[in-house]
């Protein structure tokens, strides 16, 4: 057989209720103002360096080749017609 659970109620002072709620909402309004700081200070910032960035960024010429440390293979291609290959890999009678 089941034993029934007991609950026990703790009483707590109302001040130290109304402490701590007023610890709370101080708490998560200091959180608030400090986010509220970060992001409208950091961006103005951002969209400055974007601006920047975008002005004056460097730019890579495309038809330059890096070669720092990289190993470039080169062939010569040919297109091969598929039914070539085909005629090839028959066995011939």
């Amino acid at each position: 057989m089941t034993q029934p659970y007991q609950v026990r109620f703790l009483q707590i002072p109302r001040w130290l209720a109304i402490v701590a709620g007023v610890l709370a909402v101080s708490f998560a309004v200091a959180l608030f103002l400090l986010s509220l700081t970060v992001f409208l200070v950091l961006l103005p910032v951002i969209f400055v360096i974007g601006g920047l960035y975008y002005l004056f960024g460097w730019k890579r010429p495309s038809n330059v080749r890096r070669t720092d440390g990289v190993d470039i293979i080169e062939g010569e291609y040919r297109v091969v017609d598929p039914e070539r290959i085909d005629r090839e890999r028959t066995p011939r009678s």
